[in-house]
């Protein structure tokens, strides 16, 4: 009886959540100017999502919002830094192999901020642009605004739904299942050029199978700082630090190699300190189980 409410649970989640964004994607397709709804709620959704599916079964049980800082505060800093510092290493990975993609002018960082004051014309070397990208490791933690758009996704997948799938499967194949589940779900951003843009190989076929890649290794981090925790609030540090500092590599990149291979951690390279850092965490949970 309680396997089957739990599977009710989780298959209400997912249909609800899937079946708003589905409604919206079509909505987007008649009316382009709701693309941008469909950005704007995304976050939103997991928490609706949630919120009927604990009405309808009468689901009473946490929502993981509890902070438990005492006994978690290593998890909370590991949840602040570690991905900057993986993501950095992803970069570096990427302009290794692709030197040429580094543009030490920065003109996609001018562009970007350039109305707010920053000077027209930069020049880094290596060293500071390296240097930059620490400082932002340290900063990126701090940048509160963010933790909002993190907030909602993190109280639907990882309070919500990835405590269901912990209690009907082993915790490798929930980590791994809600993971590729969450990415699933970006589909309809990607097919509107969300993070990848429309001009590269296959698209939006092969970038939403590169973002659901990318949410499965994300996925097992945020998981793991979580579960870690019994907290969703390391999770969205984590998410949220994730999203300022995914962005820094475009800043010194012109962005002439396929958005599928990097210099951002939603490509193959650039998220390579991810993806090794997601299989050791996958790796110690095995030992542990």
């Amino acid at each position: 009886m309680e396997t089957a409410l739990l599977k009710q649970r989780a298959t209400l989640y997912l249909a609800t959540l899937y079946g708003f964004l589905l409604l919206i994607w079509l909505a987007a397709l008649a009316l382009p100017g709701a693309y941008m709804v469909l950005w704007s709620l995304f976050s939103v959704l997991p928490v609706l999502a949630t919120i009927l599916t604990r009405g309808i079964t009468k689901d009473k049980s946490p929502w993981y919002l509890k902070p438990n800082l005492r006994q978690s505060w290593k998890t909370y800093l590991f949840a602040a830094f570690l991905p900057g510092v993986a993501i950095l290493l992803g970069g570096l990975l990427y302009f290794s192999f692709f030197p040429q993609d580094l543009d030490l002018t920065a003109r996609n960082l001018v562009a970007q901020y350039g109305q707010y004051g920053a000077p027209e014309t930069i020049q880094f070397t290596v060293q500071t642009a390296i240097l930059i990208g620490l400082a932002f490791i340290v900063l990126s933690p701090l940048v509160l605004p963010v933790y909002l758009f993190a907030l909602g996704e993190e109280i639907g997948w990882r309070g919500y739904l990835l405590p269901l799938l912990l209690k009907l499967t082993s915790p490798r194949k929930a980590v791994l299942l809600h993971g590729l589940l969450w990415g699933l779900a970006h589909a309809p951003l990607i097919y509107f050029g969300f993070n990848y843009g429309s001009e590269y190989w296959g698209a939006p076929l092969t970038g939403i199978l590169m973002m659901t890649l990318v949410c499965v290794v994300l996925g097992v981090w945020l998981a793991y700082v979580t579960i870690q925790s019994e907290s969703i609030l390391p999770a969205v540090i984590f998410h949220g630090a994730s999203n300022v500092i995914g962005e820094m590599a475009a800043f010194v990149s012109f962005l002439s190699i396929s958005p599928l291979l990097g210099p951002n951690p939603t490509g193959l390279i650039g998220m390579s300190g991810l993806l090794i850092g997601a299989v050791i965490l996958l790796v110690k949970q095995t030992r542990n189980q």
